[in-house]
């Protein structure tokens, strides 16, 4: 019996996404190296194999890995950085992205920079006397003193520099148009030239980076994809399937006696609002396709089974919010108050990948069934409080149903 693909195979303990992934290169191409795992190797060229290897890990950290695009001489790994929103699931949006070209010279320089831009954020230790030291390494005495001598003007660090009181005056120059250039046999004009390839894939990774760094959001461990109703639904029906084959086998097992092993699963909702139906699945099964918009960038990673480094991303909006509504008081004992309902607002509205554009260049509906440019919006309110209906009883009711159910539970008199 053939094995099943890497990309169908759970394995025995949900993954984790890896949140941290040091990069490096190698004679044999770029190395992702994460905390704890395998590793991978993604070797240069336009094929760019990829293949897990045991590697040791670079000096520059990386959020994770947006995909790989495949072009005409070389592909790019975009990686991507997070940025920690205020909630009890994380979420993140993706605001900087760096391209890595699969060539040696190029993804040597673009590690450079990477990890000139690492050491530029991290936290500068100020002192009374500030003295201009080098963002790398250490400098002998002879560097410091040439360094010395040739900038002197240069300023420091955390100084930034003054613009010029003094205005060039320069003379006005029409444009000159340069000339078409003409054949010498027939004085036409010929055709311009093609864009290079290099400029033009410069300007696709380019136009790549602008569409991934606005309204994109991701998180490591909760499936964004999917409405909380969906899920709970998901739940109730399992477990009615639960119900129901548990009365179609006898009770004294004559007719299919049950192993010690085989146990019918059950999926029992959790304490937590926020639930995931299949947390041993990997986080990329687990999500609605129409709003993973970087599957195929992920592409070689999905079809090696590398769950952990394959981060879900959607675009459009998330915002939550959390206030209080005060309890109106009792009518027959208006002094006595009922304290406040904090309630928490989240909002998330998902953008389908499919048949996504310009609202003028996308219209109606193509032979799949996909509308132009469908948003899915989703408004989460969650209200939960503890109130003292009496002194004397000294009675507590918890209300989790929203503020409505409380309000009317107050009026009929029978919370328990």
């Amino acid at each position: 019996m053939a094995a099943l693909p890497p990309r169908f195979t759970v394995p025995p303990l949900p993954p984790r996404i890896h949140r941290q992934v040091k990069v490096n290169v190698t004679e044999e191409g770029v190395t992702l190296a994460p905390e704890d795992g395998q590793g991978v190797l993604i070797r240069w060229g336009v094929k760019g194999k990829v293949e897990t290897i045991d590697c040791e890990p670079g000096e520059v950290t990386l959020g994770g890995i947006l995909g790989i695009v495949r072009l005409w001489d070389a592909h790019d790994v975009h990686d991507e950085s997070r940025n920690e929103s205020s909630s009890s699931h994380e979420v993140y949006s993706l605001d900087d992205i760096h391209p890595i070209p699969l060539s040696y010279d190029l993804a040597a320089k673009a590690l450079k920079r990477l990890l000139d831009i690492q050491i530029s954020r991290q936290p500068k230790t100020r002192s009374r006397w500030s003295l201009k030291l080098p963002m790398r390494g250490v400098t002998t005495e002879e560097e410091s003193e040439e360094g010395e001598s040739s900038n002197e003007d240069t300023p420091e660090a955390d100084e930034t520099p003054m613009p010029s009181k003094t205005r060039e005056w320069t003379k006005f120059m029409p444009k000159i148009r340069k000339k078409q250039p003409t054949d010498p046999k027939t004085a036409e004009p010929l055709p311009n030239d093609p864009p290079q390839r290099e400029e033009l894939e410069a300007k696709i990774v380019r136009q790549i980076i602008r569409e991934f760094s606005s309204g994109f959001f991701f998180s490591y461990d909760f499936d964004l994809t999917r409405s909380l109703q969906h899920k709970r639904r998901t739940i109730v029906q399992r477990n009615a399937s639960h119900v129901a084959l548990s009365n179609l086998i006898p009770k004294d097992n004559s007719l299919f006696p049950q192993s010690p092993g085989s146990v019918l699963p059950r999926h029992i909702a959790s304490e937590d609002d926020f639930i995931e139906p299949d947390i041993q699945f990997p986080l990329w099964r687990r999500t609605d396709k129409r709003f993973f918009w970087n599957e195929n960038l992920m592409k070689d990673f999905i079809d090696l089974g590398l769950h952990s480094y394959i981060v879900p991303m959607m675009q459009g909006w998330v915002q939550s919010s959390s206030f209080a509504i005060p309890i109106p008081p009792n009518p027959l004992e208006p002094a006595t108050s009922l304290g406040t309902v904090p309630v928490d607002l989240v909002v998330i509205s998902r953008r389908s990948r499919d048949r996504a554009g310009l609202r003028y260049q996308r219209r109606g509906i193509d032979d799949e069934g996909h509308v132009a440019n469908m948003v899915e919006t989703e408004m989460i309110v969650r209200a939960k409080t503890i109130i003292n209906l009496s002194e004397q009883e000294g009675k507590e009711a918890v209300v989790t149903n929203g503020y409505r159910d409380l309000v009317e539970s107050l009026d009929r008199k029978d919370v328990t």
